[in-house]
């Protein structure tokens, strides 16, 4: 019995392991607007349910950014919205796109013109993970990260030095 509990908790100290080194990695990796980016990859966490764009609240979507050649007029695209010094991610449908040059284009939602460095992801390229999102975004946010990462390590760490501090204190001397 000891030993299948033995291998129950480390399998759960594992996994518990694995998901706080992805949340310190994801608070590392931010990238200049606030949102975890690897690559060419950024991680979106869907706010309120969209009819627009079929996802949900807590979705966790994966947008890869395009060449800006791969982007068509009325392709569905997120784009980082710098509007009101708010760094969102906004959708929208492009109708407009005029090439600058081979690394510059300016694209056009609506009322709203933006440079390709701007464009997050295309819709049809995204990949959608339901409800992950949500558990992203409380590991993320401040007092998730806290309650979460940082108070648990804080409790094993104290366990530690007071495991150290016994042994020490009270441990069997060896005869040799």
């Amino acid at each position: 019995m000891k030993k299948v509990l033995k291998i129950v908790f480390g399998f759960i100290g594992f996994v518990y392991l694995v998901v706080a080194i992805f949340a310190i990695v994801c608070l590392l990796k931010k990238n200049d607007f606030g949102y975890p980016q690897f690559g060419n990859k950024t991680l979106f966490v869907i706010e309120e349910d969209s009819k627009e764009t079929g996802f949900k609240k807590g979705d966790l979507i994966v947008l890869t950014k395009p060449n800006n050649d791969d982007v068509k007029l009325s392709d569905g695209v997120f784009f980082y919205d710098t509007e009101f010094k708010k760094n969102t991610i906004n959708y929208g449908n492009i109708t407009n796109r005029e090439v600058i040059n081979e690394k510059e284009t300016t694209f056009t939602i609506g009322n709203k013109s933006f440079s390709s460095e701007f464009l997050v992801g295309k819709k049809d390229d995204s990949k959608k993970y339901s409800t992950v999102g949500s558990i992203l975004s409380t590991l993320l946010s401040k007092w998730g990260f806290f309650l979460i990462i940082i108070v648990p390590f804080f409790i094993m760490f104290m366990i530690e030095l007071f495991a150290i501090y016994t042994e020490i204190k009270y441990g069997k001397k060896k005869n040799n």
